[in-house]
């Protein structure tokens, strides 16, 4: 496999990525703020027809819209405090030994035994060094060809865990 690919990363791609990545975290923000809001709508509401309000369902709403928040804020800053990445040409080549990117001055050479975990989810590929960190790139960038190519490039490897 020889792949070679250069676009430009946007801040919907970085953010995109974010979710991807940690999309159990925003699946959860997403649910227990609504299980919240709902909850706290539900007692609110039950109060009201018998004619008495609770403090205490608006700290299930407070904590509700707090998590609802969280889940709309969280890639939009990730996305912000990589700026730097936005506007400049980044160039992805993918080999049988190697993760290859450069973006602007930045060069970095990964061979694939270095990733933890290697998976695409959503429309991202998710070249994974610890839970923490990871290298994410659009699906977008690559032809359909290219994007079948690299997924069984990793499965015929083995490297491809979901």
């Amino acid at each position: 496999m020889h792949i070679s690919v250069n676009y430009i990363p946007t801040e919907r791609d970085i953010a995109d990525g974010v979710i991807a990545f940690r999309r159990g975290l925003f699946r959860g923000l997403t649910a227990g703020g609504a299980i919240l809001l709902a909850a706290g709508l539900v007692v609110l509401l039950i109060g009201a027809l018998d004619g008495g309000v609770a403090f205490w369902p608006f700290i299930f709403l407070a904590f509700g819209a707090a998590m609802l928040g969280l889940r709309l804020w969280a890639p939009l800053q990730a996305a912000r405090q990589n700026r730097h990445m936005h506007g400049d040409v980044c160039e992805v080549t993918l080999t049988d030994e190697v993760y290859r990117s450069a973006i602007g001055a930045n060069r970095a050479e990964i061979p694939w035994s270095t990733f933890r975990k290697l998976r695409s989810v959503d429309d991202q590929w998710i070249f994974e060094f610890n839970p923490a960190q990871a290298i994410m790139v659009p699906h977008r960038i690559f032809s359909a060809e290219q994007n079948a190519e690299i997924g069984g490039f990793l499965r015929e490897r083995g490297l491809s865990r979901s």
